[in-house]
């Protein structure tokens, strides 16, 4: 399938929300187009290039498709919306005759993996999460934080795990191009637990707002 790309120094997961504010004119045209044609648009790293304002862009071959959920026109023309993650997927060529990046994708599934293993994996990382989020709210005085966020179903968990985690943007790139979830599972199980040893470290301190939404 063909879709508009949108480089950014981010790396978004599926289920996850991202607000984006939209001002350039490429840009602008871009949501205008999935608007009218209801259409997704693919938000992949920046590999190498800038966000704003470079001609040229090179982003990385996968990303994760969005759909627009919330749009707020401002009185200057400027857009704020509101994407979330719906699917991963592999760009297979780009078309660069746009003022925006348009990309023949597609759709990146998991391999297929027994269901008991996978649920084991899962079951692992899930109280980390819990006990990282708890470790949170006593170093900080304004987070939400509500247990029942945390899903138990392995894709959905990983997917969270990764984006709360505060990983390198290329760490995150690797776990969003996972061939297998018990792959992304196994890992950040292994880096949940070395970020609640290092939390334990901190005396109790103003960390700002925090939210798991």
């Amino acid at each position: 399938m063909e879709m508009p790309l949108f480089p950014l120094n981010t790396v978004l997961f599926p289920g996850w929300p991202m607000p984006l504010h939209i001002f350039e004119p490429r840009y602008l045209e871009m949501v205008r187009y999935c608007t009218e044609n209801k259409s997704p648009f693919g938000i992949l790293l920046i590999r190498e290039g800038k966000a704003e304002g470079d001609v040229y862009v090179e982003p990385y071959d996968v990303g994760c498709m969005v759909s627009i959920t919330q749009l707020e026109q401002l009185e200057d023309g400027r857009l704020l919306i509101m994407a979330v993650g719906q699917e991963r997927f592999r760009v297979q060529s780009v078309n660069r005759n746009k003022p925006y990046l348009v990309g023949q994708v597609e759709q990146l599934p998991y391999l297929p993996e027994k269901t008991a293993p996978l649920q084991e994996a899962a079951n692992k990382l899930h109280p980390l999460v819990l006990s990282y989020l708890t470790q949170l709210t006593t170093l900080a005085d304004n987070i939400e934080f509500d247990p029942t966020q945390v899903p138990t179903e392995p894709e959905a968990l990983s997917h969270m795990a990764a984006s709360l985690l505060q990983v390198s943007l290329e760490t995150k790139q690797s776990l969003l191009e996972a061939k297998k979830i018990s792959n992304a599972l196994n890992f950040l199980t292994q880096q949940y637990r070395r970020e609640i040893d290092i939390l334990k470290q901190f005396p109790q301190q103003e960390m700002g707002n925090f939210s798991v939404n």
